[in-house]
């Protein structure tokens, strides 16, 4: 069951980093209610353990810890993303401005 959980995450993952910004994470979202056949206690139980799990992320995340706490909050937005699709959108938009504002540094650090 772990090898097959294990093999699933790369997947998606793969999935995730292929895809174009401003659309990956919604893409990942619809990908995963289209082959989601759960049971009505699963989506609760997934919403709470990302929240869990981000909460938990970014606790542990202030120095000295980091780390574990950067890949347990990624964790946990996946759980989140694949569940709910106003995080998805969310994280899409946010994705925009994180290149947005890359690209503005970059044509300033350029022009000096």
């Amino acid at each position: 069951m772990l090898q097959r959980w294990k093999r699933k995450w790369k997947k998606d993952v793969s999935q995730l980093a292929n895809e174009e910004p401003g659309k990956r994470f919604t893409r990942h979202h619809k990908r995963q209610q289209d082959k989601n056949n759960d049971k009505s206690w699963e989506t609760p139980l997934y919403i709470t353990l990302g929240i869990l799990l981000v909460a938990i992320g970014i606790l542990i995340s202030i120095p000295p810890i980091g780390v574990p706490g950067f890949i347990l909050t990624l964790v946990g937005l996946s759980l989140l993303i694949s569940r709910l699709k106003s995080m998805a959108i969310f994280l899409d938009k946010i994705e925009l401005i994180f290149y947005r504002i890359i690209k503005y540094w970059k044509e300033r650090k350029n022009n000096k």
